[in-house]
């Protein structure tokens, strides 16, 4: 169970670190009207941030990426606006479970 404990702190850890820049990936992709790329990052957004219990950042990446398919254009800014709102959330609350789950060091 240790080894699976391991593997997911690595994956989370890696997550995090990876979160500002698929969110600016998203941002730019976009901005830039490249919706299918868009589509793509949002879904693996989407697909990591279940994997890593954040399901609200799922949720809210799911919504952008469904008016994205549908051509909503007009609802992009203020659902983007909500993924970087609950990635921040996101952010905070892995690191917080991150930092309570690690191995207290003897003196």
């Amino acid at each position: 169970m240790a080894e699976h404990d391991a593997m997911m702190a690595r994956f989370v850890h890696d997550y995090l670190e990876l979160l500002d820049h698929r969110l600016s990936s998203i941002r730019n992709h976009l901005e830039q009207r490249n919706f299918m790329t868009a589509h793509v990052a949002l879904l693996s957004l989407e697909s990591t941030s279940v994997m890593v219990g954040a399901d609200g950042l799922a949720l809210v990446a799911g919504r952008l990426r469904e008016a994205v398919e549908r051509g909503e254009r007009d609802t992009v800014p203020t659902l983007l606006a909500d993924v970087t709102m609950e990635a921040e959330r996101t952010r905070e609350s892995l690191a917080a479970t991150a930092a309570a789950a690690e191995p207290v060091q003897p003196d």
